[in-house]
């Protein structure tokens, strides 16, 4: 019996611990209703420092590689500026009296509604240190050669940790250092002794004076930034991604509190309204501003106008054209063709890095006026996503006027602008608003995007980008120019899962040719006076920096389906190689009507670290017919378990798009002609690809100048540039009685 008695009491004690448990549980949870919206953002915030790369990459710029200590002053600017607003919006949110939730009355809660509002505000600055040690782990030892780097980074790091003590010495020391300077004047206490201690509010004018005019300023002035970057999208860039984000933390933190004060005293569910309104206004397609622009003065929120008459060359008159010039008295023709895979701007400064640096080594065996050797060879690029801006670059670069620096210094100048800030601002304060408006208003982040390429291009003396894609490939006189190597540019629409290869010329595609497999011929539906910018950002729209665009078009007839969206190229297959495939194939075809024969060079550019590689040739010394840098094998992912019968049909349909990628590199290696008893006689296939366990390279549309110091020593470890650099000036080179004596 006693051992039954100690038994119930045990049970009892253990209810009781329970329910005690469960009322702390539900006073949390209430606690945690009023400031929501501060919340919403911190977890936000700790998702994108632990797991998304691009994110660590801008810690790593910001406190480390960035020698500007006034982007480093924005950042610590907007770190105060985004706790402050942070604790500020949650101090006033508890002085609100909410009938729904008496738990916030609880005495016994006092010490969560005084600490909670400060632990989140200093958790601000700290969680910018915490992104920078999280980033600073994964580079490996020795990157930090520099001591003058080593010592601004740490000083760096070390003055977030001193912002973190300052705001957490504020928040707690403000009211005794107010109350003795009170009394040192003579005055009555500004503020109460303890939060708990001041006045509750039931109306927003009952929270005094200076915190109504602070939250409705900080409104007004969140409607004052969204108009004025509306109206000039790089109003920011100069203070980083970084500090774009907290300033928009800030806003939404108090403006967004605000708003949630104002329902919740009411009971409305302002949130779940807001979100149902978004999702009927996306569903309803009512406040679509993400159309594809057509021509140069279109602005993505508009329906575009009538083309004018096609006056784009077509394919068959410049490729006539290009080997008719490069071909002539040669019985081999060399044909340098390449393919860029997709990977940001890590995939952009790859390919430019690889192209400029071959181009420099080339020329320099045989230095002449006029265009270089490896350029008037290079008779196509196909693209997709970053790819596609590596390639934009680099052909920009080779027409526009030189300057006297290699083509690679070049091209890092104009890929190192800061391409993330204005679309972040874009996004965070433009884009934002519009999702809650009916009708279409402003220019999205994607047309920010395009304009800091445009800008960024303009900068190094290259007109290009702003200019209509098919200007660089008409003379005056209208004939084809075929100065500029053509340019595939890679996209995928979404309802169809097709191709969307885009170009610069008429439509290739005709009842009687169809080039392209499960495709669509982009100029069938584009303007020819689209622009290079948006041609690559149609190929470069990987959700959710770059959003997927509503292409219309007002030709006649007009093509069908009438409208499609365009998503990232890498979405179908991101190596590129399918349409590069099907350009040679059309090349073959013409050049055999001339009786010419042709040589192909290709050049395939990947950049992701854990692509399996598909030319198993590594020897340095027997390059040709093909080869492959040797890189360490990946680190073995861990074993794949079976999914959920809800999530494996959605898992099957992402893995795929590897897979097609595979696929087409097979099919693209499987298609040329090598000799492998002579090798300079035959077909050519380089494989330029990244390898992993250096410098972390991500994919976002920002880049540091480590990477790109990464990017040429291993150029530079892995390939042996100037025995290839010798063979193409010998393949390229116009001997007439070689090639007359070459058996294919």
């Amino acid at each position: 019996m006693p051992s039954a008695r100690r038994h119930r009491s045990l049970l009892r004690r253990l209810y009781r611990g329970l329910l005690r448990l469960a009322g702390w549980v539900a006073i949390v949870l209430d606690h945690l209703k009023p400031v929501r919206v501060p919340l919403l953002v911190l977890a936000v915030a700790v998702a994108a420092v632990l797991g998304v790369d691009q994110v660590s990459e801008l810690f790593l710029i910001a406190l480390w590689t960035d020698p500007d200590t006034g982007r480093y002053l924005w950042l610590l600017a907007g770190a105060a500026l985004a706790g402050l607003a942070v604790w500020y919006e949650a101090r006033h949110a508890y002085r609100m009296v909410y009938p729904r939730w008496p738990a916030l009355q609880d005495p016994r809660a006092r010490g969560l509604r005084e600490w909670l509002p400060r632990v989140l505000g200093a958790a601000v600055p700290t969680l910018v240190l915490l992104g920078y040690l999280v980033a600073v782990r994964r580079v490996p030892d020795g990157l930090c050669r520099a001591v003058g780097d080593c010592l601004r980074r740490d000083l760096r790091a070390a003055g977030l940790l001193l912002e973190t003590a300052a705001l957490t010495a504020f928040f707690v020391g403000r009211r005794p250092l107010l109350d003795r300077w009170c009394a040192h004047r003579g005055r009555p206490p500004l503020l109460a002794p303890r939060p708990a201690l001041e006045p509750r509010a039931r109306r927003l004018r009952e929270l005094g004076r200076a915190p109504r005019r602070i939250l409705a300023g900080a409104l007004l002035l969140n409607v004052a930034v969204t108009v004025l970057i509306g109206w000039r999208p790089t109003l920011l860039d100069g203070g980083g991604p970084l500090a774009i984000l907290l300033l928009a933390a800030a806003f939404l933190a108090l403006s967004g509190g605000l708003l949630c004060m104002l329902a919740d005293r009411r009971g409305w569910p302002l949130l779940s309204v807001l979100l149902l309104v978004t999702a009927a206004l996306h569903a309803l397609h009512l406040n679509d501003n993400h159309r594809v622009r057509q021509y140069p003065a279109m602005s993505t929120h508009q329906h575009p106008a009538p083309p004018p008459p096609d006056a784009r060359p077509r394919f068959d008159d410049y490729a006539q054209a290009w080997l008719a010039d490069r071909c002539a008295g040669r019985a081999v023709c060399p044909v340098v063709l390449v393919s860029a895979e997709g990977g940001g701007i890590r995939a952009a400064a790859w390919t430019a890095l690889v192209l400029g640096r071959l181009t420099e080594r080339v020329q320099a065996l045989a230095p002449a006026p006029g265009e270089p050797w490896l350029a008037r060879h290079l008779f196509a690029g196909s693209g997709v996503s970053g790819g596609s801006l590596g390639l934009a670059t680099y052909v920009g670069l080779l027409r526009a006027p030189p300057d006297g620096a290699p083509l690679d210094r070049r091209a890092q100048a104009l890929l190192s602008h800061d391409f993330l800030a204005p679309a972040l601002a874009n996004l965070f304060f433009v884009d934002f608003t519009q999702r809650w408006l009916p009708g279409a208003w402003f220019d999205d982040r994607a047309r920010a995007l395009t304009r800091a390429w445009e800008n960024a291009a303009r900068k190094q003396g290259v007109a290009a980008f702003a200019q209509p894609f098919a200007a660089a490939y008409l003379r005056a006189d209208g004939t084809p120019d075929t100065a500029a190597p053509a340019l595939f540019l890679n996209s995928t629409t979404v309802a169809e899962g097709r191709r969307f290869v885009q170009h610069p010329f008429q439509p290739l595609a005709t009842p009687q040719r169809q080039p392209w497999t499960a495709a669509y011929d982009g100029a069938a539906w584009l303007d020819p006076r689209v622009p290079l910018s948006e041609a690559v950002l149609n190929s470069a729209r990987f959700t959710y920096i770059s959003p997927a665009g509503t292409l219309e078009t007002a030709g006649d007839p007009r093509p069908v389906p009438a409208t499609l969206q365009l998503v990232d190229g890498g979405y179908f297959e991101n190596s590129g190689a399918t349409t590069l495939l099907e350009v040679m194939r059309l090349l073959r075809g013409l050049a055999a009507q001339r009786g010419q024969r042709l040589r192909f060079i290709v050049l395939h550019i990947s950049n992701d670290p854990q692509l399996s590689d598909f030319v198993d040739r590594h020897d340095r010394a027997r390059f040709m017919p093909f080869y492959s840098a040797d890189c360490p094998a990946p680190a073995p992912l861990p074993p794949s378990r079976p999914s959920g019968e809800a999530a494996a049909p959605l898992r099957a349909l992402l893995d795929t798009r590897s897979a097609r990628g595979g696929y087409a590199r097979a099919q693209l290696l499987g298609a040329l002609h090598p000799d492998e008893r002579e090798p300079a006689r035959g077909d050519l296939l380089w494989h330029f690809r990244l390898c992993g366990g250096g410098y972390p390279m991500p994919l976002g549309w920002t880049i540091s100048a480590p990477v790109f110091e990464a990017m040429r020593r291993q150029l530079e470890a892995n390939y042996p540039l100037d025995a290839m650099a010798r063979a193409l000036r010998e393949q390229l080179a116009p001997d007439v009685a070689r090639d007359e004596t070459s058996p294919r």
